[in-house]
């Protein structure tokens, strides 16, 4: 099952990457789109993964696909 190959995966040492709430960090995130927030503490965070990424072993095999938030209300 999947779930039996992931958690092998992940004994082998393969980290998965799903970073909605956190802070977006471009050496392991793609941003494929931006949200409008109004609330200043959302500001570059990520609002939604479209993809997972993976590391194996601390290097990063693939970055994730996420959406992040822009705080709309800093742009002046």
């Amino acid at each position: 099952s999947g779930e039996r190959l992931w958690k092998e995966l992940q004994d082998a040492g393969v980290e998965r990457i799903d970073p909605v709430g956190t802070a977006f960090d471009p050496a392991l995130h793609e941003a494929v789109s931006t949200a409008p927030t109004s609330n200043r503490s959302d500001d570059h965070v990520v609002s939604a993964t479209f993809q997972p990424g993976y590391r194996f072993k601390g290097t990063l095999i693939r970055p994730a696909r996420v959406q992040v938030y822009s705080d709309q209300q800093g742009q002046h």
